[in-house]
């Protein structure tokens, strides 16, 4: 991602550069997306499916992500990535799952 490249909205499946190349949920608010904004909130996804049995994890099916497998989003590993470390768009997720993720991060969160 380049500067003048739309920037990414929030529940959008991006490929992000973080401690290897991985699929992550962009979580921050539209409210900061802002050009000057170098730095964004993920939540990463793994194909680790077992993480789906910790409270507030969220189980992502392929038409939800477009990943070519299913995957958990770990909301106990939100982080934050470079704008130049968001690689490539993959999708939007549903609405419905938005809101799931939404949950999960209250819960972890305790907002």
């Amino acid at each position: 991602m380049t500067i003048g490249e739309p920037l990414p909205k929030r529940g959008e499946v991006w490929w992000v550069r973080v401690d290897k190349r991985r699929p992550a949920v962009v979580v921050q608010s539209d409210v900061v997306r802002d050009p000057r904004v170098g730095s964004f909130l993920v939540v990463p996804l793994t194909s680790r499916l077992h993480l789906e049995g910790l409270p507030g994890n969220l189980r992502l099916d392929r038409r939800a992500t477009g990943l070519s497998k299913p995957s958990v989003a770990n909301v106990y590993d939100v982080q934050k990535v470079l704008r130049s470390d968001l690689l490539d768009y993959s999708r939007a997720l549903p609405p419905e799952r938005i809101a799931a993720l939404d949950e999960g991060l209250r819960f972890v969160l305790d907002l």
